[in-house]
């Protein structure tokens, strides 16, 4: 039997094993102040016609002896209800309770799944009411969680606004909460993919904060040695104690080592949250990513080594179960190595520093004859485009000879990133590749805004544009300024919408775009469209052309330099311990 489907049927085994509860169950769950796994349980799990019972016990025996509980097991019942309230008032039901496909007739209708949020909620605030000091508590934890949220999202006067959210109440924080994800864009796409009208989801271009973007849709995690210090950076009151006990269990540890369990410990986390969306899809989405170290982008076999490390060790942290996990590998010669090896394995990757067609086609050639469930081809998308405006601003002087003024060539390099994305999006169609396991994902987002975009379709260029892909992994300050827009047009299959030849024919000019854009294989085209040959063009046999290609070489400088910084950090911890 093949890799994939043996796989597939381990997942299904493991979905059996967690719908198999009951409404003590939930309760054990809460009285060991697992509040997530509860609420997890009741929405991903339940079926339709078991939710409102089981929630019926649930909060009848929460009522009757909430009274006579310690403060944490009744801050862990109110935390349990508002988030449960959450829950049912986002993107989460439709993943089970709500899913004809898997329930048919039997799915809730909205009026039930949100009477069922209404009875939580309600419940909530009698109980807060009984214990005000506890309340408290969980009004200063929730204040201080929003604002480290807000604050990544570039939020200005990220504490005021997070006191302002939270309100004064555990009822006015679930109320507002609730408002703010009823308004989202990024929901609307995820409504639209859930219910088959585009096959894009979206991803939390972030290593933190993933219960709030699951609540809008998220269903995958992007991560890099950026992100992971960021997460650690978020929340040190979680992970501090992780970082300290990792150094006391390795102390012979080499940074590279430390580094990579520190990692893990991230991952990790966020593969949990999104377990539930993994089991329920059969593997079809619901991964993290876990990038491999930057610096070996050059060695196959340490790449290779690692990422079979990671995964060996993370099938036995979920007790022997399938690991919801991808790896990150460079869009290399070595990259491409590695990447056949783990897809032969049935290990998912995600390719990163990837910018071109050059780089994308062939890692889709090996990865459509591998054995993952999914793996997904990253492109860059704003790490293209800047390179590209800048190229085409030092030509302004002789482009002007033409008639091209500078907000028209910035209007351009807007476009460039999304039309390499549309053109693969395009090839790997015609060619007839599996895109349910083979995903074009648009990574590093660019927002464009002022006079020198108005006529831009969107200031969100590689959002709108791209609706119809596989995956849009989305920062937390793109998200909130795309969900801050008022009414929103949304094609969610945009991505079929060719670039204007306008804007073509400005970026012929730029050597940057040419090189990424054009395709030299004739395996993929039977010819070329001439216009966009660049001087040379590269292959991923170039290594050393490859590494010194701009785009290529700045992403990787950056991500060497943040995982310098990040192994230094949890060194210079060892020292101090």
């Amino acid at each position: 039997m093949a890799t994939a489907e043996v796989f597939r049927r381990e997942i299904r085994s493991e979905l059996l094993r967690q719908e198999m509860f009951s409404d003590m169950d939930v309760l054990a769950l809460l009285s060991q102040a697992r509040v997530h796994e509860a609420v997890a349980r009741l929405v991903f799990f339940s079926s339709p016609a078991d939710l409102c019972p089981c929630l019926e016990t649930v909060c009848g025996r929460i009522r009757l002896d909430f009274e006579a509980e310690d403060k944490g097991a009744q801050a862990s019942a109110i935390r349990f209800l508002a988030d449960l309230a959450l829950a049912l008032r986002s993107s989460l039901p439709r993943w089970n309770l709500q899913d004809a496909e898997r329930h048919g007739q039997q799915i809730l209708a909205d009026a039930q799944v949100a009477a069922e949020a209404d009875r939580a909620h309600a419940l909530a605030v009698e109980l807060a009411g009984r214990a005000p000091a506890v309340a408290e508590v969980l009004l200063a934890e929730w204040r201080a969680e929003t604002a480290a949220r807000l604050h990544a999202e570039r939020v200005d006067d990220a504490q005021g606004q997070a006191a302002a959210l939270v309100g004064d109440s555990i009822g006015e924080y679930v109320t507002n909460l609730s408002t703010e994800l009823a308004r989202s864009h990024l929901r609307r796409v995820t409504a639209a993919c859930l219910a088959g009208r585009t096959p894009t989801e979206f991803s939390n271009d972030y290593a933190a904060f993933l219960q709030y973007a699951m609540y809008l849709g998220a269903s995958f995690v992007t991560c890099n040695p950026v992100l992971v210090d960021l997460a650690w950076t978020a929340d040190h009151e979680r992970w501090d104690p992780v970082v300290d006990r990792i150094i006391t269990e390795y102390p012979e540890a080499d940074g590279d080592a430390l580094a990579r369990l520190v990692t893990l410990e991230i991952v990790l986390a966020n593969m949990r949250l999104l377990r539930p969306i993994f089991l329920l899809t059969t593997g079809q989405t619901g991964y993290v990513c876990f990038q491999v170290n930057p610096r070996k982008h050059g060695d196959a076999a340490a790449m290779l080594s690692e990422a079979q490390t990671n995964y060996s060790e993370l099938r036995n942290r979920l007790g022997g179960d399938v690991p919801n996990v991808v790896f990150k590998l460079p869009g290399t010669k070595a990259g491409l190595q590695a990447c056949r090896a783990l897809t032969e394995q049935g290990i998912g990757v995600t390719i990163t520093v990837n910018f071109a067609l050059f780089q994308h086609l062939p890692f889709a050639e090996v990865i459509q004859e591998g054995q993952a469930l999914l793996s997904a081809l990253a492109h860059m998308s704003g790490r293209l485009a800047y390179p590209v405006r800048d190229e085409l601003l030092a030509k302004l002087p002789e482009l002007a000879a033409s008639g091209l003024v500078e907000a028209r060539l910035r209007e351009a390099a807007a476009w460039s990133g999304i039309a390499v994305l549309k053109r693969l999006q395009r090839l790997l169609v015609e060619r007839g590749y599996d895109l349910a396991r083979l995903k074009p994902l648009i990574a590093s987002l660019r927002i464009y805004e002022g006079e020198n975009y108005r006529h831009l379709p969107s200031s969100f260029l590689d959002i709108t544009e791209a609706l119809g892909t596989g995956i849009l992994s989305v920062f937390p300050n793109v998200r909130r300024a795309f969900d801050a827009l008022p009414q929103l047009e949304l094609d969610p299959q945009r991505i079929d919408r060719p670039v204007p030849d306008e804007i073509l024919d400005i970026l012929a000019h730029s050597e940057l775009f040419r090189q990424a854009y054009y395709v030299g294989d004739r395996n993929w085209l039977s010819e070329g469209d001439e216009r966009f040959r660049p001087s040379h063009e590269l292959t991923l046999d170039d290594e050393q052309a490859v590494a010194d290609w701009l785009p290529v070489h700045a992403t990787l400088a950056e991500f060497c330099k943040v995982y310098d910084t990040f192994v230094q950090r949890i060194l210079a911890r060892r020292e101090r311990a």
